[in-house]
């Protein structure tokens, strides 16, 4: 009966993203990305060649999710498909209020300050009596996720910090309270998190939960942390690719970059808030590997197998926006120019997509889930994340590629 369930709403999604593919606007997207790929490699050099200054990337992308949060009218940020605007989504908008607080800093608009303390308290409504939220998107009716809810710490950990007001810290500490006392065991999350799996990207919740131990010295979120870490170090080959790393089990043979990333950067964030080496340096491992494939390929492909040989023909852009970020945070470690290098060429890359699918005001700024457009990540969809992790991508490179 669930597999039959499954089907019926896959299909159901299906049916109007085909036929949303006869609009006009949608058609000549499809277009575009169709001819793209007859000339190869446009996206070299592609922001220098154009005089784009990455500030202005960073604008045009924000004024996309600014469009977002307008449409979606509750507080939170949603998602463009071809076929309709999403509600908000709890996870997500979680995440990208610190992006907002980054801009509100860099560029002096009070606007974004704004926007950030909005859905900040637009998460404030959204938490469950127990501590955590809800997961996909608002009023979906889906049971609290862990994942889900360390995201959300994200955002109200960084409007507590700007704002000193303690309702933020107050609702990330019941939350928190409520990831640590969920914890399985060995370390991982299962019975509350995303299909019941057990996987390692959770690190992306271990690392605001160590930011959270920062600012309280509760020992149980830092033993939490040190926990799920630990499980993840188990998991990782010597080639520094992770077990049970992809969002679905039928893929944890080839994770998608989506996930290795969070993957990467929770434990980097971990180690950096904790202070503990080892975790940097796992995750240094896993990015030097990616790097290294993002040097020597036209394209880094979505998904990776164990030996690190690419096993998809199509690009995950958020997989490359998130890798461009980690190797800007290893830069600023290890002053390394060769992390720098690469985010540069990752960030070429991007703003072309970016300018390649900016058709129509629902679409102007946004960054698709793959490339080309109908590559299986998130297909014909401009997924809010993915413009979020562009612009932490291009506020990086701007502080320090100028």
């Amino acid at each position: 009966m669930n597999t039959i369930k499954l089907i019926s709403n896959h299909t159901s999604k299906l049916i109007p993203l085909g036929l949303s593919s006869l609009n006009p606007a949608n058609t000549l997207v499809i277009v575009k990305n169709a001819f793209s790929l007859l000339f190869r490699q446009q996206w070299n050099n592609y922001i220098s060649k154009n005089n784009k200054q990455y500030s202005e990337l960073a604008k045009y992308s924000l004024n996309w999710l600014k469009y977002s949060q307008n449409t979606v009218g509750s507080g939170g940020v949603g998602c463009y498909e071809f076929y309709r605007w999403t509600k908000g989504y709890p996870e997500v908008t979680g995440y990208i209020i610190p992006t907002f607080w980054d801009a509100f800093h860099l560029f002096g608009d009070e606007e974004y300050k704004n926007r950030a303390i909005r859905m900040a308290d637009w998460e404030l409504k959204l938490q469950k009596p127990d501590g955590g939220w809800e997961g996909f998107y608002e009023g979906d009716g889906q049971p609290m996720v862990v994942f889900n809810s360390g995201q959300v710490l994200r955002g109200l950990i960084r409007t507590f910090k700007e704002t000193k007001e303690k309702k933020y810290l107050d609702a990330a500490i019941k939350g928190a309270n409520w990831i640590v006392n969920t914890q399985d065991e060995d370390g991982s999350w299962t019975s509350t998190n995303f299909k019941q799996m057990k996987r390692v990207y959770d690190t992306y919740v271990t690392a605001p939960l160590a930011e959270l131990y920062t600012l309280t010295k509760d020992e149980r979120y830092k033993e939490s942390c040190i926990k799920n870490a630990e499980f993840v170090l188990r998991n990782q080959h010597k080639n520094g690719w992770f077990e049970l790393c992809d969002n679905s089990l039928l893929n944890n043979e080839a994770p998608v970059t989506h996930t290795i990333s969070y993957t990467i950067d929770g434990l980097i964030e971990t180690g950096l808030h904790l202070q503990i080496n080892k975790y940097i340096q796992a995750g240094k491992l896993a990015a030097d590997e990616l790097m290294h494939k993002a040097e020597i390929l036209p394209l880094l492909p979505a998904r990776f197998d164990k030996d690190w040989k690419k096993r998809a023909n199509y690009v995950c852009n958020t997989g490359n926006a998130q890798l461009g970020i980690i190797l800007m945070r290893l830069y600023e470690i290890t002053g390394e120019a060769r992390y720098m290098n690469t985010a540069l060429k990752l960030g070429d890359f991007l703003a072309y997509v970016q300018n390649l699918n900016s058709v129509g005001k629902n679409r102007a700024g946004g960054i698709t889930g793959s490339y080309p457009i109908w590559g299986m990540y998130c297909p014909l969809k401009y997924p809010s994340w993915a413009s979020k992790y562009f612009t932490d991508l291009v506020l990086y490179l701007n502080k320090y590629a100028k």
